[in-house]
């Protein structure tokens, strides 16, 4: 099976989306590779793309590709696998497979993303780098994408606190991009891990970085925008994480700086204003120690629970788990249809347990 989804990953375009469709032809995963072009062809591949794996099949590629990783000392991860992180399965269009040198079964815990622009203030520097470095000291891990300014920022607060970080690259994992982050990805690879969708040799095409952003949001349960313009790849990253039901953060900035206007901006539509990091990192030890059946819990005591529905109480546990969400993925966690999920929020938003915190988003009442 590795050998058949390294080929179709070698498009770079194709996600699970397309071997799950192979799969429904019913043949042994092999003949992905056996079949070759008369099969791509009913798989409605691309000419280009279909040309693309005629010549790697051809010229002995997958051989190649796979002793360069063992020589390097990088994991293929297919998501197949039972290692696959789980929290990246549920995305939209998962990646087929990750390059990974490090360990990334123990960043899929407890793992916050941290993004922004390149080109920040100092301002944005410190609060990134005070970020990871926290992080580290309450256990969490750090993810980014390795660029400079925020990233980069981020991903040194961690290290130097001796936290665990990870790097999901636009490149090929023998690429060091910027060239300058060498040894930043040295010392990310030794504490944590450098992942990538890309095939080694892969260059830094623009495309690549929004489309690797999906993986950052994947691996995440929160996301922090530090400081960023309304028109950037660090914004991409937070609508795909408000849209694919993850926490998102964004720290404040000055409404006349325009490298703050895209964080600014979400916090006007919904997003958690990060105001001081003994309350963010807070959150969760909150959420850890206070069940929603709890007597102290605001607004929620057991005389307000006991007319709930076992539906009803099944929505609030996830939102006291989980923090504000939408109805989609509290449908999905729930195992319940978007419409049952939308009247018992609207039922209990009338009784005063629930309340919107952004489009589409509701929380807890407090």
């Amino acid at each position: 099976m590795l050998r058949s989804i390294l080929l179709l990953n070698k498009c770079a375009h194709y996600d699970t989306r397309m071997w799950e469709h192979f799969e429904e032809m019913g043949l042994p995963p092999a003949a992905f590779a056996e079949e070759g072009v008369s099969l791509w062809e009913k798989l409605k591949i691309t000419e280009n793309n279909i040309s693309i794996m005629a010549k790697a099949l051809s010229s002995g590629w997958i051989d190649r590709e796979l002793d360069g990783c063992e020589r390097r000392g990088v994991r293929i991860v297919t998501f197949r696998d039972a290692d696959f992180p789980p929290t990246l399965l549920k995305i939209r269009a998962a990646p087929l497979l990750l390059y990974v040198k490090g360990a990334v079964p123990s960043l899929c815990v407890k793992t916050i993303a941290v993004v922004g622009t390149r080109r920040c203030s100092s301002y944005a520097i410190k609060t990134a780098r005070e970020i990871g470095a926290r992080a580290a000291g309450q256990g969490w891990n750090v993810i980014s994408g390795g660029a400079k300014g925020v990233d980069c920022a981020s991903h040194l607060g961690c290290l130097d606190a001796g936290g665990a970080t990870a790097a999901v690259l636009g490149t090929g994992i023998d690429i060091a991009y910027p060239p300058e982050h060498r040894e930043l990805f040295e010392r990310i690879a030794e504490k944590g891990a450098l992942i990538t969708e890309y095939p080694a040799g892969s260059k830094g095409e623009r495309w690549h970085f929004p489309r690797r952003n999906r993986i950052i949001v994947g691996l995440a349960s929160r996301i922090v925008l530090v400081e960023a313009p309304y028109r950037s790849g660090a914004m991409i990253t937070a609508n795909l994480a408000a849209e694919e039901g993850r926490e998102v953060w964004a720290v404040p900035g000055r409404i006349d700086d325009e490298r703050c206007c895209g964080s600014n901006r979400l916090i006007f539509d919904g997003a958690t204003p990060l105001i001081d990091l003994d309350s963010f990192f807070g959150t969760e030890q909150r959420y850890a120690e206070r069940t929603l059946f709890d007597d102290d819990a605001p607004g929620m005591g057991r005389k307000n629970l006991q007319s709930l529905s076992g539906d009803e109480k099944r929505i609030l546990s996830l939102l006291s788990i989980h923090g504000g969400n939408t109805i989609d993925n509290l449908a999905g966690e729930a195992k319940m249809s978007a419409a049952e999920v939308f009247k018992i929020i609207s039922v209990m938003s009338l009784r005063g347990l629930v309340a919107m915190i952004g489009p589409g988003r509701y929380s807890l009442c407090d």
